[in-house]
């Protein structure tokens, strides 16, 4: 008895160590299946993440997998289920499975569960008690602008304040004074107990340079008495004898410290006195540095809240708090606020469960929020449905420290928990998990070798190579060339191929290098992924900015700060620029508004209109171009559109981004690729930078040091405190290494330089595998530029409000509530075709989907008649022949004439296009017509060789009646 409970009290408090591409995400959902067939309620499972990617694919597998399981089980087939064999093996019977599945799965459908990211938490913790730390619930995320909070800081203060201000900065190792700014920047976000260290009291300037005359005197003792000395070494007699404590830090700290061992001392002549005034020299240095750093801290204290002033003035007139500003904030209140008991009972209150994923990366200061939270689960009393915790993390992909993780936190966290592993690795080839184990076991404690899932795979699948370049630059880049073109040679697919870096800014030299010699390649940069870098956008924003430059050059009042000189400078730039992203050669004498009429457009055009007729008339009609005109139709002036471009990012359509990857290995952490090509650093290695070194109490930090040169000589505290601050910097070199190396599914290359290397620390000799395994994988040597949309010149069809006039006389008379009830029917009926149609969904899912869309409005009764009516529609012998063999695709969107309109039901096959229009009523079937005559003029325009027929389907009334063709 006493065995089960120990166990059930392990499962239910687990902590899972999940190597790289061993199957986390997998485990976690299974765990909150598990939770639910436990009798868990969804609403009370906290599920964080720290990606919004990684959030968003957790509610998917959860979904998918109870899904998986429920149709498994309704076929009786479920024995071979890979769901259905995980929870068994965790205990849990048929029965239970079989008599629940449905009731989870329908209940797991209409509920919304907290599967959200770290920050999303902390943001509706704070939302939820914000008066308490004076902020207005109605704060957005964002990011301050630096530049207007350092000026809102230096402007508050006196004269005076800036002449010391620039003491300070000049005092403290003569730091610039954005650097200065900066730091403040980050003390913002120490934790209370930590800032205390900066607190602004007074100190005796005086007692610094008390301490050094001590020190100055007392070695001027040692220094007289080595003189006296007749067989002293020649160059020791004036070691001693120094005018400054910072000259005898930089010439004499070994004479003090090896003292009568050193080779120059040795024949001194034993004094007591002289060793006991040694001593007095190291006790008075040891205090220098202890007044000097809290003189330092007292001086940035008296900063520090100023500059916390100015950033709340900041936040409070811009109503913006970043997402390190939610956060401490949200500690201020669980953490420090004289209430956080009363705010921890009114969270503990709806969080029973709590499930953690990548804990590694989670920084010390969020732990410190989550702890009370987690204590209060694993403190209680009752069975694992009714409190747990499951936390997932690999202390060997901790790479985020620059954001403030730390390795220890793991370990804390997990010190009271039940620890598993993942032995196996479901992402990479036998010959890539094989040289990862044999490369890493020696660097990670207790490292564990994954091992490859299935033993029927062939063991020498995958490959390894390592490749040894010249110290130039140039030689880096020609052999991830040559390793890039060799993968494209084999048949690799360019979309599965990823070059790795350790720094950006050797992302857009390797581009270069690449495109320089293949300029077909297409190489997917996070800058080329954004909307604005695409090529299509970039002209279409140069002739809209050469639209409005024109209109300032013809305005009888140009411009305030613009000569016309200046205007027609910037309209010729704008000429070049727009020849050069269209790949013609440039003339002094182009005339290019006679090219295209459109850039002679009025400025007072609508940007949807003007970027319609330029799409038209560059010919550039591709998903970007097409994606930015989508965006337009919310602005009325082209001088706001172009203001929201300017300062937005907005991602590119998906099927833009096809190509080769590059990115850091920062970047790529939680991705995974078939080919990673991992390039050497092309500058030399950076040193360690940071100013501050922190020592930690377990997941608490201590206190924090001032970085001094050769203090750890004098201070043995401190000392530790670098040693420790070294070790993780060194740690985290190795965990680097390791998340690069991991990536790889199918092979990896790595390029290291001759020295100075990046991967100097693994100690790698060369390796060629033959890549010979990428034969069943089509060839394919370059990428071809999508197929462009022609967009054909149309006549005028008329406006939407011509179009919907049944729409606006249903609306006009809505008094009655059976009247609105009608058009939430009808809005029901449509969703009822494009689920089952688009998507392929079950009845059953439909069903429930309807239900959470149009249930305020509609009972159960009548939302299963409108399902009825589509899937009676649907199952007509005559819709069964007219969707036969064509392709269906459901709310279909397109724009003509700078206006948005969208097709039902669109079946296109290999002869001829068939629009569907659903109507509950016929009573304006003149109007009906005419929307679907409109449709049918687009679509001609653009399919010339295929039929195009129109269809008014009424699902209401009788099947010989239900379609109505258009002519």
């Amino acid at each position: 008895m006493q065995d089960t409970h120990s166990q059930n009290t392990q499962e239910q408090f687990l902590a899972l160590k999940a190597s790289a591409g061993s199957g986390k995400t997998f485990s976690l959902s299974l765990r909150f299946i598990y939770l639910l067939f436990q009798g868990a309620n969804p609403h009370q499972i906290l599920t964080l993440t720290f990606t919004k990617k990684a959030s968003n694919e957790m509610r998917h597998r959860i979904y998918f997998h109870l899904k998986s399981l429920y149709e498994s089980i309704q076929r009786g087939d479920f024995a071979q289920n890979d769901v259905y064999q995980t929870l068994k093996s965790k205990g849990l019977s048929d029965e239970i499975m079989q008599q629940n599945i449905a009731r989870i799965y329908a209940e797991f459908k209409q509920s919304n569960p907290r599967i959200e990211t770290i920050d999303a938490f902390f943001n509706a913790v704070l939302k939820k008690f914000c008066w308490y730390v004076g902020i207005s619930a109605y704060f957005e995320i964002g990011e301050l602008s630096n530049q207007a909070l350092y000026e809102q800081f230096l402007s508050m203060l006196s004269a005076q304040d800036l002449s010391d201000c620039a003491q300070l900065c000049f005092y403290d190792g003569a730091i610039s004074l954005k650097k200065f700014l900066e730091m403040l920047s980050e003390f913002c976000f120490l934790p209370h107990e930590v800032a205390a260290q900066f607190a602004d009291v007074d100190y005796d300037v005086q007692e610094l340079a008390q301490i050094e005359a001590q020190i100055l005197e007392k070695m001027q003792v040692i220094h007289n008495f080595i003189n006296k000395q007749p067989d002293i070494h020649g160059r020791a007699r004036n070691l001693f004898n120094k005018s400054s404590v910072s000259k005898i830090l930089e010439s004499t700290p070994n004479m003090l410290l090896q003292w009568r061992n050193h080779t120059y001392l040795q024949k001194l002549a034993t004094s007591s006195l002289l060793d006991d005034t040694r001593d007095e020299i190291l006790n008075l240095l040891m205090r220098y540095f202890t007044i000097k750093e809290g003189q330092l801290f007292a001086r940035y204290g008296k900063y520090l809240q100023t500059f916390k002033r100015a950033k709340t003035h900041q936040i409070r007139s811009q109503n913006l708090l970043s997402f390190n500003d939610v956060m401490i904030h949200n500690y201020e209140l669980l953490k420090v606020h004289t209430d956080r008991d009363f705010f921890h009972f009114r969270l503990d209150d709806k969080i029973a469960h709590i499930l953690l994923d990548e804990f590694q990366d989670t920084s010390i200061m969020q732990y410190q929020i989550l702890t009370p939270i987690i204590k209060e689960i694993t403190s209680g009393e009752g069975r694992i449905g009714d409190r747990s915790v499951f936390i997932v993390g690999d202390e060997k992909q901790s790479i985020y420290r620059f954001r403030g993780s730390f390795l220890g936190v793991f370990e804390a966290a997990t010190k009271n928990m039940h620890i598993q592993n993942l032995p196996y690795n479901y992402r990479s080839k036998p010959r890539v998990i094989d040289f990862n184990n044999a490369t890493f076991e020696p660097y990670f404690n207790h490292y564990i070798h994954q091992q490859y899932p299935s033993k029927q795979e062939h063991l020498n699948d995958g490959y390894v190579r390592i490749f040894e370049a010249s110290l130039d630059n140039q030689a880096l880049q020609e052999r991830v060339y040559t390793e890039l073109m060799a993968l494209l040679d084999k048949g690799a697919n360019p979309n599965d191929i990823a070059i790795l870096t350790f720094k950006n800014d050797d992302i857009q030299s390797i581009k270069e290098y690449i495109q320089a010699k293949s300029a077909h390649l297409s190489i997917i940069t996070e800058e080329s992924s954004s909307l604005f870098d695409k090529t299509e956008v970039k002209i279409l924003l140069c002739a809209l900015e050469y639209i409005t430059l024109r209109a300032k050059m013809l305005a009888d009042n140009p411009s305030l700060h613009l000569s016309k000189s200046d205007i027609q400078a910037a309209l010729k730039l704008c000429e070049k620029k727009i020849i050069k992203l269209l790949g013609k050669p440039y003339a002094q004498d182009v005339a290019l508004a006679q090219q295209f009429p459109s850039l002679t457009l009025p400025s007072t055009t609508l940007p949807a209109t003007a970027l319609l007729a330029l799409i038209e008339e560059f010919n550039i009609a591709q998903s970007t171009s097409l994606r930015l005109l989508e965006l337009s139709c919310a602005y009325n002036n082209i001088a706001d559109f172009l203001d929201m471009c300017f300062s937005s990012r907005i991602s590119a359509p998906s099927s833009s981004n096809e190509g080769i990857k590059m990115m850091t290995i920062h970047k790529s952490k939680g991705l995974e690729f078939e080919y990673v090509i991992l390039c050497d650093n092309l500058s030399g290695q950076r040193g360690d930078t940071q100013s501050l070194i922190f020592a930690y109490d377990e997941a608490k930090i201590a206190r924090i040091y001032r970085k001094i040169k050769n203090r750890e000589h004098f201070d043995s505290a401190y000392k530790q405190a670098l040693e420790e601050h070294k070790i993780h910097i060194q740690q985290e070199k190795y965990n680097l290494l390791y998340v690069a190396f991991t990536r790889a599914k199918h092979g990896l290359s790595i390029i290291k330089k001759h020295q100075s290397s990046m991967f100097d620390i693994l100690n790698l000799s060369p390796r060629c595998d033959e890549i010979s395994i990428l034969d069943s994988i089509p060839a394919q040597t370059h990428i071809q530029n999508p197929p462009r949309i022609i967009l054909e010149q149309m006549h005028s069809l008329g406006t939407q409000s011509d179009f919907i006039k049944q729409d606006e006389l249903l609306h006009k008379d809505i008094t009655t509530p059976q009247q609105w009830r009608n058009i939430i029917f009808g809005y029901a009926l449509h969703s009822a075709f494009e689920l089952y149609l688009g998507y392929d969904m079950p009845r059953v899912d439909i069903e429930h989907i309807l239900f959470n869309r149009y249930g305020f409005a509609l009972n159960a009764k009548s939302i299963a008649q409108a399902l009825h009516y589509a899937t009676t529609c649907i199952q007509n012998a005559f819709f069964t022949q007219l969707r036969s063999a064509k392709d269906i695709m459901c709310e279909v969107r397109f724009i003509t004439q700078g206006r948005l309109y969208r097709i039902d039901t669109l079946l296109c096959g290999e002869k001829e296009c068939i629009i569907l229009d659903y109507k509950s009523s016929a009573n304006e079937q003149a109007l009906q017509a005419k929307q679907v005559q409109m449709y049918m003029q687009v679509l001609e325009s653009i399919y010339q060789t295929k039929a195009i027929r129109g269809f008014i389907v009424y699902p209401l009334k009788h099947t010989n009646e239900q379609f109505y063709e258009v002519h």
